[in-house]
Order: structure tokens, then sequence, then C-alpha cells
């Protein structure tokens, strides 16, 4: 847990050092690599990430083959980089915001957390104001990525979106004033015999396991607790329908079009197939909006968006490429990630 402006967040921490026989940790060096930080979807929590962090800070970036026949993946050589992934606030084990927040003002309190993060540990030895980020969305996760882009760009290097996803009508509000605090009525209804927990397992059952499915729901119902907690006090949360994506988006496009040395300008799209289409029946356009997030990204539209390079688009297919592909697909989304930041230097 770290203490911040808007409550104390949790988050996993992991550096690519393992743990020897004799209870101590390898030693190796991390400088070089640029430290990553991950940004969940609603209403997971860090545990999104739990399988791929320790893909991510060993630099593995190749897909082989074990001697049981299961896909591994294979380090790439300089093995280490800290990887951070947070617990939203108001999510998982992050205390609920002592006030109304956008997603601007918790993207910074996510920068602030990771300097103090990587100022009190060995992993990184540059200075906290100079330390420059790659950042890892899913879905909500991802406006927190084109947010510090858009407003910080000498600290980020690098976004990779998953399923990124947005709604052309939403329009960015300025800071919720506290003092205007309306209690909210809480849509999720509590039923006598405990059926709302058994349909929250319904809703992932046709394609999750029952582990991941039953980790799921517990982010969800961690979820669902602080909300219920916070809208008798009208604390409010900008959620993701309420974004507006385009704007930020066309900020660093418009910087990288001024050259700006600072601009973030490397980004990676990752769509998961099914996700798409699951998106598609629920009647949200998903491939639609996906194509129109890397066209928004290119500063390009049509073919000329195909044609342009500077947003790499990868997809992962298979029954397991869904809304909770990055658990799903674990060594496949850390392989494209690795690559990626690998062959920029990062």
């Amino acid at each position: 847990m770290i203490q911040t402006a808007l409550g104390s967040i949790f988050y996993l921490l992991s550096d690519g050092r393992t743990l020897e026989e004799d209870g101590t940790t390898s030693s190796i060096n991390i400088s070089g690599k640029t430290p990553i930080l991950c940004f969940h979807m609603s209403p997971r929590s860090s545990d999104e990430y739990l399988e791929v962090l320790p893909l991510l800070a060993s630099g593995a970036s190749l897909i082989g083959e074990s001697d049981s026949g299961a896909t591994k993946n294979e380090p790439d050589g300089i093995c280490g980089r800290a990887v951070i992934a947070f617990d939203i606030p108001g999510y998982g084990s992050s205390e609920n915001p002592p006030r109304s927040c956008t997603i601007d003002e918790i993207s910074d309190v996510f920068l602030v957390a990771a300097d103090s993060i990587l100022s009190e540990t060995t992993v990184s030895g540059s200075i906290a104001e100079s330390r420059s980020y790659v950042t890892i969305g899913s879905l909500l996760g991802n406006y927190f990525c084109v947010s510090l882009a858009s407003r910080h760009p000498h600290r980020i290097k690098a976004g990779i979106l998953t399923n990124p996803w947005y709604n052309p009508s939403a329009s960015n509000p300025s800071s919720p004033e506290s003092s205007a605090a309306i209690a909210i009525e809480d849509s999720f209804v509590l039923e006598d015999d405990g059926s709302h927990l058994a349909k929250l397992h319904s809703q992932r059952s046709s394609y999750l396991d029952p582990e991941l499915n039953f980790r799921v729901v517990s982010s969800e119902i961690s979820y669902l607790v602080n909300r219920r907690k916070r809208y008798p006090m009208g604390i409010t949360m900008q959620g993701g329908n309420d974004y507006d994506f385009q704007a930020p988006v066309r900020k660093i496009v418009e910087m990288r079009r001024k050259n700006d040395s600072d601009v973030c300008t490397k980004f990676m799209c990752i769509l998961g197939e099914t996700c798409a289409s699951q998106f598609d029946t629920f009647g949200l356009i998903g491939t639609k909006r996906f194509d129109d997030a890397c066209e928004l990204l290119t500063g390009e539209s049509g073919n000329d968006a195909k044609s342009n390079n500077i947003v790499q688009v990868e997809r992962l297919m298979g029954e397991k490429s869904t809304l909770n592909v990055v658990n799903q697909m674990p060594e496949e989304f850390a392989a494209l990630c690795n690559s990626f930041l690998s062959e920029r230097g990062l």
C-alpha cells in the first residue's frame, strides 16, 4: 500500500528477481529498462496482471516449446524490469477516494505514487522527477495511459492499449466540486437469498474457467462494496463512458506533428478478437471502436491509417482472446509487449 492524495492505493511490484534457496533474492541490473505501469479494467483490480507481471519483468519476448510441448516464454537475455500494477482507487484493495475525482486526477496520483515506490527501492537509480515510464492499460486502464501521455509527455515513453474502446460522445468534465456532493442511489440490488452473487458468476461462466471466474467475481465484489460506501457520500469517480478519449489522443497527435521531442509517439494496440465479438454482440461495436482508436492514435484515417507504422496493431486470436485476455493469454500478451519494447530500445 502507498498513501496518496486520493487515499491508500494497493499495488503489485515485480522486478525480475527470483527467490534463491537461501531465502535471498537474485541480483540483477535493471537500470537500463524503462519501468512499466499497469492499469486494469473495470471492475477488476491489479489481479488482472498477476500472471503477466513476472513475464514483463523478465523481458520474455519469445514463445518457445517446452519439453512437455507447452508454450513458454524465453527471456530476451537482458532480464530485469520494474513493473507496477495498481488498484485504481475504489477498486480491489485500494481505499475509496476521499472526494470525487477525474481520470486525469487519478493518473497524476499514479505518477506520483510510482515515483515514490521506485525511489524507495533499489530497482532504479534515476531521479524521480526525470524518470520515464511505459504504460499498459486494459479498457478503463487505457484512459490513464493516454491521459498521462498527453499531459506528461516527457515522462511517458510508450503506451500499450489493450482492447481500447471509447464513447465518441463523451466530454471531459472539469474537476468535480466536493462541496456539491449528492447521495447517489446504487443500481446493484442485494437479494435476500444471495442470488446476486450467483448472477455475478454466471455473467462470465461461458468463457472463464471456475478459478479465474472466482477471481474476477472477487474483484467485482470489492468494487461493488466500495461503491456502496462512497455513493451515499456523493463521491463520484469519472468512468470510461464519460471520458473523452479523443481529446488527449488528438493532443498527442498534434504534439507529434510539431516534432516535439518530448512527445510519446510509440503506441501498440492489442485486440482480443473474441472480446471485440462480445462487444459487437452487446451493441458496443467493439471492432469498429478498436479500429477507430488506432486511427485516432495515428492521426490518419482509412487506408492511410492501415499503412501507417506509428501505431503497431496486434490481434490475439482464439477462444481465450476475450475481455479477460490478459489473464487468459498471459504468455502471448507478454511476448507482444516485450518484443514491442525491445525493438524500440525500451
